[in-house]
């Protein structure tokens, strides 16, 4: 399994649109992974989950969007779903595509996208509504959407996803997970190879909503705790906001002593 980390920031992207704090004007000036695009991530080439504001210029930084058979979401804030661009997926725009893009995500998601295109059918998209521990197969793949704890007037989802022997676990926008995700865990059992974790506050305290690195290690210590992980699993942090202040190392910094990984635009993770 190949994962490729496209954007890792928060809603307002990393500089800020219109910011100039402090840490907006340094990720300016130092660049490289301290620049963030919104989060989003693909596996495999065939499969991304998340589609924002920022997927054409991903696309200009080594992803092929032509190649993504599924498109999976985990809730419908507009910088995790950005439908105009899947507009584009289909003639005059686009040319040698021809197989409709799979579109998996809860009723929220779905609903944008209609409202947006009226028939999504159209526009070359067939959608698919997930709910909460109900696993469905993407081709040769298997996914389990779980419940995050983000928004409460959404049903907000963390994905399980299985490939080839190998497990990914992509676990932002959410708090400390809730009560009904972490018994799901626990009955599951398997080992997990891969773990994404919200890191919107860094070293902010809070853990409802989203998590920093406090959430993130607590998060870590218990799949350890149940089984579902081990020395081999890598724990990697992303979905990072500016109001955290820290840069890409002084992150690192901090994270490594957890035993976390903080991801940037464009990491790669074979596993």
């Amino acid at each position: 399994m190949r994962i490729r980390l496209l954007g890792t920031a928060a809603a307002e992207g990393w500089p800020a649109v219109f910011c100039r704090c402090a840490p907006c004007r340094r990720a300016r000036a130092l660049g490289g992974k301290n620049i963030r695009t919104r989060a989003s991530v693909n596996v495999d080439a065939a499969f991304q989950f998340d589609f924002g504001p920022d997927a054409y210029h991903q696309a200009l930084t080594g992803n092929d969007l032509s190649a993504v058979e599924h498109l999976i979401f985990t809730h419908s804030h507009s910088d995790h779903l950005a439908p105009g661009d899947l507009g584009m997926r289909r003639p005059p725009f686009a040319h040698g595509v021809e197989a409709p893009l799979q579109v998996w995500g809860n009723d929220r998601v779905l609903s944008g996208i209609r409202g947006h295109f009226g028939d999504p059918g159209r526009a070359g998209l067939e959608l698919h509504e997930l709910r909460p521990f109900e696993a469905v197969r993407l081709g040769d793949a298997a996914l389990t959407p779980l419940l995050a704890d983000h928004d409460r007037h959404e049903t907000c989802l963390l994905h399980l996803f299985e490939r080839g022997g190998r497990r990914l676990l992509y676990g932002h926008d959410t708090g400390v997970f809730p009560d009904p995700t972490w018994e799901f865990l626990r009955s599951w059992g398997e080992r997990l190879d891969v773990v994404l974790l919200d890191c919107t506050n860094g070293p902010l305290p809070g853990l409802r909503n989203h998590m920093g690195l406090e959430g993130d290690a607590q998060v870590r210590a218990r799949l350890l705790d149940l089984g579902l992980a081990g020395p081999e699993t890598r724990f990697v942090a992303t979905h990072f906001s500016h109001n955290g202040g820290l840069m890409h190392e002084e992150l690192q910094e901090r994270a490594g002593p957890l035993g976390l990984e903080v991801g940037y635009d464009g990491m790669e993770i074979d596993v």
